[in-house]
């Protein structure tokens, strides 16, 4: 397992050809791995600010991701938020972890929705377009 750092350089950016223009990015992926989190779908939308994410480097970092023991399934969605925000640092990012199992008898859908934005930065109109959960 890597450190931190290390696993972060795995997502790979690179600038955003449109700045001056909000615009949502929108990536869905399915995760495998560790059985008490995985499999799940993740869905990843943001606002770019300076940069992108080249979406080709994912093969390596989900690989990473899935050799991590999770403590709860929110564990693993809250690192994957911060991995993405710390390396992105986007106007605005919401990320959705779906799981794709059953956790036992009494629970069939487990679903952790995170957001987060820049502190200044607000575009209601175009959010307010956006799918809710």
């Amino acid at each position: 397992m890597l450190e931190i750092y290390q696993r972060r350089n795995l997502i790979l950016t690179e600038a955003n050809p449109g700045p001056q223009v909000d615009y949502v990015v929108t990536l869905q992926s399915n995760l495998t791995g560790v059985e008490n989190v995985f499999p799940a779908r993740m869905t990843l939308r943001y606002v770019p600010d300076r940069l992108i994410l080249k979406t080709d480097c994912l093969a390596d970092y989900y690989a990473e991701i899935s050799t991590i023991t999770f403590e709860s399934f929110e564990a693993a969605a809250v690192l994957l938020m911060d991995d993405f925000n710390n390396e992105l640092v986007p106007r605005w990012i919401s990320l959705r972890l779906d799981k794709q199992t059953a956790d036992n008898d009494q629970v069939f859908h487990h679903e952790t929705a995170l957001e987060d934005r820049q502190p200044k930065w607000g575009n209601p109109r175009l959010l307010d377009r956006l799918e809710r959960y």
